[in-house]
């Protein structure tokens, strides 16, 4: 059966529940609990139900149930242990168009009572078809960890705010508040200086200019995204990202978002970077919360300084959220340790971009041993990286690792030593975005007794 998932106004229910033992006891309190007007039928009735029926007034008629029973109701619990029963007021409530709950009978229900989270007037509520009680009800302890019991303040809250302020439209001042001390403040009871951090938020974010936020995307798998970055990506009014972010990062983010790919790709030179820079003005300018979006960290070989400049010197407020860099992901899902004091004590972290048909490095450290270099970009110039890495005495039978892909399900590793890696025709086949991974460490892999999970 295909859902929808709807709340009704329990105060326009009217519920008629047929069963008077455990499972009726339970559904009945469910209804009391929400205000519905309720009334039951049952041929006997056990403590429990009579006790709540005489406590909250609700009518017991202590027969079988008839068809003329289901006159102006619009909800039925059919909570017998009788399934041609169950069968029979299933039917009766089809042809009559009123809902009908059997219960632990999927197939004869028209609706189903999910898990709930009550933080009233938040409710969240879960359900898995009818499929597994059980694993609704653990999803929903989990979400329980995560939602705070004073949630219902914070929503009559912002609800009161709406309506004292005509109804303030931009979604970044609600975002600002959410994200304030504001939600702790209500925990405590502290109103007054709630709003008094409100009247705060509400002034400044007047203002015409918007937030820019550099956000790490990390190298690729959607899970490596830090919740920061997560809840940035979700926050987006306009959202600019680069070749480097992977669809699967990108299907996070609003559908009512606007996306900008600013992306470069070899041989392809793309939008300059002063233009990328202008447009990250622009938006903010125009009072939008902006996220350019990188692959990896935007501090590691991303330009991400060179777009923060242009910011401060607009003096547009800004953010910069780090990400997992492709060095540390790559290595992970590798198997392959960046520093292990048998092999390396120190890491390098280096880019093999050429710049006017050279790469400018210090080739006499980068060839000293006991240390891992790890390769952004290379892949093209991978050849002439190891070749200068021999001439300035590198032992030529140093591990290489070229990881494709990194973190994604097709991640592909080829190893080799660095004086193979010229003419290798395997290299050839490999997607980028590579890394490479040179020194002791990844000979380290090969004695891993289990793959880490990619």
């Amino acid at each position: 059966m295909a859902q929808l998932p709807l709340f009704l106004d329990s105060e326009k229910l009217r519920c008629l529940v047929i069963g008077g033992g455990d499972v009726a006891a339970r559904k009945l309190a469910t209804l009391i609990e929400r205000g519905v007007t309720t009334r039951i039928v049952t041929v006997e009735a056990n403590q429990q139900i009579a006790k709540l029926a005489s406590e909250q007034g609700i009518a017991i008629e202590l027969r079988s149930f008839a068809l003329h029973d289901l006159a102006d109701v619009n909800l039925v619990i059919a909570a017998t242990n009788d399934r041609e029963l169950n069968q029979q007021i299933a039917a009766a409530c089809a042809a009559r168009a009123i809902l009908v709950n059997v219960v632990d009978d999927f197939e004869l229900s028209t609706a189903i009572f999910p898990s709930i989270i009550d933080r009233s007037p938040v409710l969240v509520a879960v359900s898995t078809g009818g499929r597994s009680p059980t694993l609704a009800r653990r999803i929903k302890t989990q979400l329980e960890t995560h939602l705070s019991g004073g949630l219902g303040r914070v929503a009559d809250f912002l609800f009161d705010k709406r309506r004292e302020f005509g109804g303030i439209r931009s979604r970044r001042t609600w975002d600002a508040v959410l994200d304030s001390t504001i939600p702790d403040l209500l925990e405590r009871g502290e109103v007054a200086a709630a709003d008094e951090q409100f009247a705060s938020i509400h002034g400044e974010q007047a203002s015409t200019h918007g937030f820019v936020s550099l956000v790490g995307a990390g190298p690729g798998d959607p899970e490596l995204l830090t919740l920061k970055a997560a809840r940035c990506i979700d926050r987006a009014d306009v959202l600019y990202y680069d070749n480097l972010v992977s669809q699967e990062v990108l299907a996070r983010v609003r559908k009512d978002a606007d996306l900008v790919y600013v992306g470069k790709k070899r041989k392809f030179a793309g939008i300059r970077q002063e233009e990328i820079n202008q447009l990250l003005l622009a938006s903010a300018l125009e009072g939008k919360r902006v996220v350019r979006l990188k692959g990896g960290d935007p501090f590691m070989f991303g330009r991400g300084g060179e777009e923060i400049e242009s910011l401060i010197r607009e003096r547009i407020p800004f953010e910069v959220v780090p990400g997992i860099t492709a060095a540390l992901g790559c290595a992970a899902y590798a198997g392959i340790p960046l520093t292990h004091r048998d092999y390396a004590q120190s890491v390098r972290f280096v880019t093999g971009h050429l710049k006017s048909g050279e790469i400018h490095l210090d080739w006499p450290e980068l060839a000293k041993p006991d240390q891992t270099l790890v390769v952004y970009m290379g892949l093209a110039n991978l050849e002439l990286f190891t070749r200068n890495l021999v001439e300035h005495g590198l032992t030529p039978q140093t591990p290489i690792a070229i990881v494709s892909r990194g973190t994604f399900p097709d991640q592909q590793v080829v190893k080799t030593t660095i004086d193979a890696v010229e003419g290798m025709s395997s290299l050839r086949t490999l997607v980028s975005p590579t890394t490479a991974i040179i020194g002791g460490v990844v000979g380290f892999s090969d004695r891993l007794e289990a793959k880490p999970k990619n």
